[in-house]
């Protein structure tokens, strides 16, 4: 055989070999089709409730949250401004990309609280998950004097716990919607707490709540947080709001019928009449960081 002849057919069988490995390349990169669903809402939170969003591995979230007095009370009060404001503050770290953990301070009933949460399932682009779910333990001290009580309480009867477990989906990259099933529980309870029955101790609901968004940094949100214990003075807490993305900043400002921010008490708390105009004007910081 001529050496050309040779050097032709060693030419072939190595074009053959190349293009071969290089369609195993691209099959390859064919199978990687489902990805995770990101960005189902703009926060970790949606107004009140907690949301499937996780935290990133290294990321930190901090947060200030606010509720004023009720908008009834007229120009006098600034539309309730003026009223004493419910504040909380929390930090919040992603140990990975599934587990974060946080500690927050609520001025309402001067009230502690530890979150952990984790992403059970995310939401797939393709032949995945079709929802994002994740479990949210919070447990709480309450730290407000009641020293004019005969019997005060102890360190065991200042704390409460609530479990929270969020599934969302995101059918659009504008509409995005979840239900969160919720329980409260305090082990002690009374009229000097600001909850809506002082004989009741244990709470649960099934939240509603979701985004639409109208802009490529906008959205306008919903919560809604219907009574399903059997208490007194237990009204359905119901919030509407817009969400405001600015790079690492999202503002989310919104009027809801109670004064709480916190889970066990948006449960357990007493919330106005939306149709009576009891309800507040509120808002959220929220600021994400990258300190890994």
């Amino acid at each position: 055989m001529k050496p050309l002849h040779k050097m032709r057919i060693l030419l072939f069988t190595a074009l053959l070999l190349y293009s071969g490995d290089l369609l195993a390349q691209l099959e390859r990169q064919r199978v990687v089709t489902d990805t995770p669903v990101e960005l189902t809402f703009m926060a970790p939170r949606n107004i009140n409730t907690y949301t499937v969003e996780p935290l990133s591995r290294g990321e930190l979230h901090y947060s200030i949250m606010h509720t004023f007095g009720e908008v009834k009370t007229g120009a006098g009060t600034l539309w309730g401004i003026d009223s004493g404001a419910n504040v909380r503050f929390s930090l919040e770290y992603g140990f990975t990309d599934r587990i974060s953990a946080g500690v927050g301070r609520s001025s309402l009933d001067k009230v502690y609280d530890l979150t952990v949460r984790t992403s059970l399932l995310q939401q797939r682009s393709s032949g995945g998950s079709p929802v994002s779910v994740s479990l949210i333990p919070t447990f709480g001290i309450i730290t407000a004097s009641f020293g004019f009580l005969q019997n005060d309480y102890s360190l065991e009867d200042r704390l409460h716990y609530s479990v929270s477990l969020p599934v969302a989906r995101k059918f659009t990259n504008r509409i995005s919607l979840q239900v969160t099933p919720m329980v409260a529980g305090f082990n002690r309870t009374g009229p000097e707490l600001n909850i809506a029955d002082p004989n009741v101790s244990t709470y649960i609901t099934v939240a509603a709540g979701g985004r639409v968004k109208f802009s490529p940094r906008s959205a306008f949100t919903f919560q809604y947080v219907p009574p399903l214990t059997d208490a007194r003075n237990l009204n359905p807490n119901i919030a509407i709001g817009v969400d405001i993305e600015t790079g690492g900043h999202v503002f989310q400002m919104f009027f809801t019928t109670s004064r709480a921010l916190n889970e066990s008490y948006l449960i357990a708390g007493e919330n106005g009449s939306f149709t009576d105009r009891e309800f507040r004007f509120g808002f959220n910081v929220n600021r994400l960081f990258r300190v890994r």
